[in-house]
């Protein structure tokens, strides 16, 4: 049964048990003026509409950690470094991990076809390889998608259909259900479920203490962030997003973590965790700068690893850069929050570069007072506008039902816009009456006012 928000906050509060006041994780690191300035982005940002935290290190030593916002609805549960919060689709690197610490112990063979390791595939996809799996190369079409439970014979003529559109190995299409026949395929090889395969050979040897996977109960004492989003109700970091954790988004995201737990992870990729042979193929890229669940390119001259994720309240981008040995976090509990600046921030300043990454301007309370309120279309959608702290949100209620939530913005020229976080509209103001906006006009539509808030 999901939980109603209130009642998320509530489970949340009474979960920390533990003072977080001792808690050195807990605590903003800013060493040096780099750390210090990457730390006064972060914050900058709240009035963006970030909510989350942001980790960076160089040179093997942490240079910041800080959290910005809160974990809790009601804004009385700040975000530290030592919160929790999901990390989707990064979750990807764990399920890779997992496979080739089966081939090290010689229990898989990434070149082998699927069909040596899972019963029941169909003849026209036995050419599949694991490889193929873990870089998205298996040729089978990403919309692929929709099947759930935990019975492989359930989901294979759904995932499977078809069979592939391109010869495998050939084609780059991103496939999430591919690495939920992972979890099976690591299971199966491993003895003992996927997620107890991640814990007893990827999580305890590299001392990542407190992560998790949806479902999962909240490591005692620990802060486990509510994330809002522009599509759906709130939910904790720790409830399923999908009902269980099944093959509907087992292995392809559902990890629940800390920056400070990732930090270990990165540590411990560039130790013994994982052969050396197995480490190489780890970040050898493939078709489309795909290795095994990282992306692996030259951006502005620099290596980088990465991956980023997103589900309904929580977006996250995980980056390393192995020639300066440096890693950058930064998890969101808003879904539409400005990741994408936000990092692009923090890697310029942890390299000393020129800081221009640009956020988006929040609206002065001027404009605040004149959009506030509800409007509605012709179809009946509504469009309210209102202030959340010191951010001008907006949220459209659809008719049937389904909530939108979106950023208002100031440019520079004094022009305003909404976002979602993917998408980006210049907002029209219409004709101005005792202080209102009397209608609103993005995306070809317009609202007229229906309430004053």
């Amino acid at each position: 049964m999901r939980r109603t928000a209130p009642a998320l906050t509530l489970a949340i509060l009474l979960s920390t048990s533990v003072a977080f006041a001792d808690d050195r994780e807990a605590a903003t690191v800013g060493e040096g003026d780099v750390g210090e300035r990457i730390v006064a982005w972060a914050r900058s940002a709240e009035s963006a509409g970030f909510s989350g935290v942001v980790f960076a290190a160089r040179k093997g030593k942490v240079v910041a950690a800080v959290g910005v916002g809160s974990a809790d609805l009601e804004g009385k549960i700040p975000l530290t470094p030592a919160a929790l919060l999901e990390i989707a689709s990064a979750t990807k690197q764990f399920t890779a991990a997992a496979v080739l610490h089966l081939v090290d112990l010689k229990k898989i063979d990434l070149d082998a076809s699927i069909a040596t390791y899972l019963p029941g595939i169909p003849e026209d996809c036995k050419a599949i390889t694991v490889r193929q799996l873990i870089q998205h190369t298996s040729g089978i079409p990403g919309t692929n998608s929709g099947g759930g439970g935990t019975d492989l014979a359930a989901v294979l003529p759904i995932f499977l259909k078809g069979g592939p559109k391109h010869p495998p190995g050939t084609h780059w299409e991103y496939w999430n259900q591919g690495y939920a026949l992972l979890t099976e395929i690591v299971a199966r090889a491993g003895g003992k479920p996927y997620v107890e395969v991640c814990k007893d050979a990827l999580f305890a040897p590299s001392k990542m203490t407190v992560t998790c996977f949806t479902g999962d109960a909240a490591p005692e004492g620990r802060v486990v962030a509510v994330g809002r989003s522009k599509n759906g109700a709130p939910r904790s970091a720790l409830e399923h997003p999908y009902g269980e954790y099944g093959f509907q988004y087992r292995g392809m995201g559902g990890a629940v973590t800390t920056v400070w737990d990732l930090w270990r992870w990165h540590r411990a990729l560039d130790g013994k965790l994982l052969s050396e042979s197995s480490r190489t193929a780890l970040f050898e890229p493939g078709l489309n700068d795909y290795a095994l669940g990282w992306f692996v390119r030259v951006e502005r001259g620099r290596l980088v690893q990465f991956h980023g994720g997103g589900v309904r309240g929580f977006i996250c981008e995980v980056r390393r850069y192995p020639d300066d040995d440096a890693c950058i976090f930064v998890l969101c509990n808003r879904d539409d929050a400005p990741l994408g600046p936000v990092t692009r921030g923090v890697e310029q300043l942890l390299f000393g570069e020129e800081l221009t990454a640009t956020l988006p301007r929040p609206a002065d309370p001027e404009v605040a007072g004149r959009l506030a309120g509800a409007y509605r279309d012709a179809r009946g959608n509504v469009f309210r506008v209102g202030l959340d702290g010191d951010v001008l949100r907006a949220t459209i209620t659809w008719t049937g039902g389904q909530v939108t939530r979106m950023l208002v913005a100031k440019g520079a020229d004094g022009s305003l816009s909404v976002s979602d976080g993917s998408d980006t509209y210049e907002l029209t103001v219409g004709p101005v009456a005792d202080g209102e906006a009397t209608s609103l006009r993005f995306a070809e539509v317009e609202y007229t006012r229906i309430e004053s808030d």
